[in-house]
């Protein structure tokens, strides 16, 4: 098998806002094409929030300033400074264009100190620093990605200028936010030197995931067949009209004849869409008794099936699931429950049947006396990441609360992962979850002084350790691989 390359994508988006003044935002991406290594950068400035006046011509324009500079060793290596010229237009009170920035820098391998400066110049202020650093390091001995450029239009080049790549003109998208307007996600980007890594046809796979858990949404996955080239030229285009609000991914993978990862690349974004049920296509009942397993007839059981999705839901299902499930008529309940299983899963009706055996699983060993297995934070984590490669449990330390350490070896996309959960009742199963080295979850630097808190009378929140106590295990466990 062929060493698994993860490349790290050169891409950041920033929004430069000033308080009631001028709103823009910045995007870069890296390139390496066979004269020069660049760098592209794209300014989209708000077009309301900038400041027109009139040119000799009787019509109103923007200027705005823009100095961007690229050090290393605190020496300028390279710098560009000019104005950003707004289209001309006869009238400021309506219809005011936003309008957009692209400039190729070329730049050799090496981390740079960026910064730049972006000031209205039909204005008294000092403008906005915006600090970041960039790191180029294409090596042309192996398969790599450049960055990853977000299109918001694409169309043939029929005049050659900054945005024109390998044929066509591509307007570039310069925000990681799709409102629920937007339902084209399109992108650009090169890959290098597959003629090193592939001998035959490869693999191109691209798809959205969701960030929290890396799942893959299934009706957004796209793949190619492509010949080994030095230099591949890649569009591609998914239809996100049903991808509804939450935080997610677009990956692009490459993979051999067996199907075995070579390298991949992602770049974030943001979808805003919220379920909206149409009631003039309701579900057929048929459907859900044909595919599930349950009492889709009764309004208590239908919330009871949707209120466990919870641990394994997106934002948007979770923002339903909180604030509107109690009032929810019971067909709502039925589609939301419907499309939840087809949008996450290619086998919805057996997938339905294992998470809920899983759902009985939690609810019998980790109910308390208020809450129901999966509404507890033990629950919560089992259905979320799964069942646990390692628990060790303590109950008697003379100086802790009962606790217990989950180790997993894969939670979600990340290895070697441990959850701390205590029980400060000291009677029952309320077990609390304390820390956690898995990203996104309860991060408490001075877990090991809230496991002994009653033991540990002077409390130091710049101490992340427990003082000495006789008997203690919590941190070896937690350490161990």
């Amino acid at each position: 098998m062929k060493k698994i390359i993860v490349i790290i994508l050169v891409v950041s988006l920033n929004s430069l806002a000033y308080s009631n003044e001028l709103d823009a935002y910045f995007m870069y991406a890296a390139f390496n094409s066979p004269e020069k290594t660049y760098i592209e950068t794209y300014i989209s400035t708000i077009g309301k929030t900038a400041v027109f006046k009139q040119t000799e011509s009787g019509k109103y324009q923007a200027e705005i300033e823009i100095t961007m500079l690229f050090k290393q060793n605190d020496s300028i290596v390279t710098f560009r400074k000019y104005n950003l010229l707004s289209p001309e237009i006869d009238d400021t009170l309506k219809n005011v264009p936003n309008f957009i920035d692209v400039q190729r820098i070329p730049l050799n391998n090496g981390i740079y100190n960026f910064e730049l400066l972006i000031r209205d110049k039909n204005t008294d202020s000092k403008g906005f620093l915006f600090l970041d650093i960039i790191k180029l390091e294409f090596k042309n001995e192996k398969t790599e990605f450049s960055g990853i450029q977000l299109i918001e239009e694409l169309v043939e080049t029929k005049n050659e200028s900054v945005i024109s790549k390998n044929g066509y003109d591509l307007v570039p998208y310069i925000s990681d936010f799709y409102p629920d307007n937007l339902n084209r996600l399109i992108f650009y980007t090169e890959i290098y030197n597959t003629n090193l890594d592939f001998t035959d046809d490869f693999l191109i796979k691209y798809f959205v995931e969701r960030y929290e858990d890396g799942k893959i949404i299934d009706q957004l996955s796209r793949f190619k067949k492509q010949k080994p080239q030095k230099v591949i030229p890649l569009v591609g285009e998914l239809n996100i009209s049903e991808l509804y609000t939450g935080n997610y991914n677009l990956v692009i993978e490459l993979r051999d004849r067996e199907n075995e990862l070579i390298t991949n690349k992602k770049i974030f974004f943001q979808r805003s869409k919220f379920i909206n049920f149409d009631d003039d296509n309701k579900l057929a009942d048929y459907e859900l008794n044909l595919i599930f397993d349950g009492d889709f007839e009764s309004a208590d059981s239908l919330r009871e099936y949707i209120a466990c999705l919870w641990p394994i839901a997106g934002t948007s299902e979770r923002n339903y699931i909180n604030y509107q499930l109690n009032t929810a008529e019971k067909e709502h309940m039925k589609q939301f429950f419907y499309e939840f299983w087809h949008k996450y899963s290619p086998n919805p009706g057996e997938d339905w049947r294992s998470y809920k055996a899983q759902v009985d699983y939690v609810n019998k060993w980790y109910k308390t006396s208020i809450s129901k297995g999966y509404e507890t934070d033990r629950g919560r984590i089992y259905l979320q990441y799964g069942t646990p490669n390692d628990i060790y449990k303590s109950q008697h330390e003379p100086s802790a609360y009962p606790y217990e350490i989950w180790h997993y070896y894969e939670a979600g996309q990340q290895r070697n992962r441990k959850f701390v959960f205590y029980n400060q009742s000291l009677v029952g199963e309320n077990f609390e979850l304390l820390h956690s080295n898995v990203i996104g979850e309860l991060q408490t630097p001075n877990w090991e002084r809230y496991l002994s808190k009653r033991n540990n009378s002077l409390y130091n929140f710049d101490n992340t350790e427990s003082d000495d106590q006789w008997g203690s295990r919590a941190r070896e466990e937690f350490d161990k691989r």
